[in-house]
């Protein structure tokens, strides 16, 4: 008896949806880093950006970390799957999941506190 490919196909699409939201952040992250750094090479800054770079560039890596974790956990359920191993329950994998929580809710949060910022300077001004 061979794997189920409809439980193997259903997995996938789930962990496609995570990827897809890992990429967005990337590129939420990526655009306001080139942003800021655009405004960097102007001739006059307007405001300081140094916050906002600090907050989308740790944004940026904690995104990339989460898109790498769901990529090494795709890999390595798909591969269990395949081979019809029971799940693991490991410390191995419980810390990859609690690194893959903390680096989605940390770039989500910097992207937050980098709108409520600017939102905040802006209003300010």
């Amino acid at each position: 008896m061979g794997h189920d490919p409809e439980k193997l196909k259903a997995f996938w699409e789930y962990c496609e949806s995570w990827k897809s939201l890992a990429t967005m952040q990337m590129v939420g992250h990526a655009a306001g880093l080139a942003y800021c750094i655009k405004v960097l090479d102007s001739a006059s800054p307007r405001y300081n950006t140094g916050a906002f770079i600090v907050l989308f560039g740790i944004g940026l890596l904690l995104g990339a970390l989460f898109f790498l974790i769901v990529s090494m956990l795709k890999a390595g359920m798909t591969t269990a799957i395949v081979a019809q191993e029971p799940p693991t329950n490991d410390l191995g994998d419980k810390a990859t999941y609690y690194f893959g929580l903390l680096s989605l809710w940390g770039s989500s949060a910097c992207f937050a506190a980098a709108i409520l910022l600017f939102i905040y300077r802006f209003s300010v001004m």
